[in-house]
Parts: C-alpha cells; sequence; structure tokens
C-alpha cells in the first residue's frame, strides 16, 4: 500500500506545480472617457466624425494597445462605431489621449442634435462601449470597458 503512495506521490506533485504555472492575464483599472466629438468637416451630410478619448491605466504595471472598438451612444440612442488599429501605450499609473475617427451609422440622431443644441442645450449624455486589446509582454488579452458622461456638442451647430 505504501508503494503505490509513493508511486503517485511525485506525479501529484508534479501535477500541481503545471497547474500553478499557468498565468492568466486579467486587467482590471482600465479606463476610457470622452473628452471632445466634433465633425471633421462643416458638412451637414459628413458621415465621419472625430473623438477624442482619454486612457487611465491604474495598474502597476505599463500596458500596450494594439487597437480598440468603440461604440457611442448619445441620450440613450446609437451613434456610430470607431475602430482603432493605431497601437498606444500607456505608462503605470498614467494617462494618455488619442483621436479616433467614429463612423456615424445614425444620420437622424446627429441631426437631431444639431436641431437641440440650436435650440435648447448643446450638453448630451453619452455611453461609451469599449473593447481594447491589450499586449503585456507575451499575454494577449481583451479588456471590455464602459463609461458615460456628458459632451458639449455645439461644434456640431451649423453656422
Amino acid at each position: 500500500m505504501k508503494s503505490i503512495w509513493l508511486k503517485l506521490l511525485p506525479f501529484c506533485l508534479g501535477f500541481l506545480v503545471l497547474c500553478g504555472c499557468a498565468t492568466n492575464l486579467h486587467l482590471s483599472g482600465i479606463s476610457v472617457t470622452a473628452t471632445d466629438f466634433r465633425p471633421t468637416s462643416a458638412s451637414l451630410l459628413e458621415t465621419q466624425a472625430a473623438l477624442t478619448l482619454r486612457y487611465t491605466n491604474e495598474n502597476v504595471l505599463p500596458i500596450a494597445f494594439s487597437g480598440s472598438t468603440h461604440k457611442l451612444y448619445l441620450n440613450g440612442s446609437y451613434v456610430g462605431k470607431a475602430v482603432s488599429k493605431e497601437p498606444l501605450g500607456l505608462p503605470s499609473l498614467n494617462t494618455g489621449t488619442q483621436t479616433v475617427t467614429v463612423f456615424l451609422e445614425n444620420l437622424a440622431m446627429i441631426q437631431n442634435v444639431q436641431k437641440l443644441a440650436q435650440n435648447q442645450t448643446s450638453v448630451f449624455t453619452y455611453r461609451l462601449e469599449s473593447v481594447l486589446f491589450v499586449e503585456a509582454g507575451e499575454a494577449h488579452d481583451t479588456v471590455k470597458v464602459t463609461s458615460t458622461g456628458q459632451l458639449d456638442l455645439s461644434a456640431f451647430v451649423p453656422k
């Protein structure tokens, strides 16, 4: 009986060592906020707009994003999507900014924004759903971040 346990002991220890070596990258403490949203030209029928984003890294290790996707909602209505293939590096406990191009898929909403900004208010609530493609050393991961806030859209008012 003792010989069976002595033979199983190295096997069990080896199994535990191999399981302990498998690390899984899971980052938290990353936030993305919109700081500016404006049309790329003065045309009323423009289908693109520039969205300036502020990334915050609350981790103690630097992070590199190889790309990202962002869905923008204004006052609860979907406006459009931005895809960035531009890499961005964030030092530990620091911030960085990036301007991405949003492809406007809901032009009726943008026209509504223009009317409301002319008559009532130019401050709108936004929701931003982001997927960040993260590279930390040899590990690759995606991080999903949702943020809310307010944006001044007076730049969309025709002059």
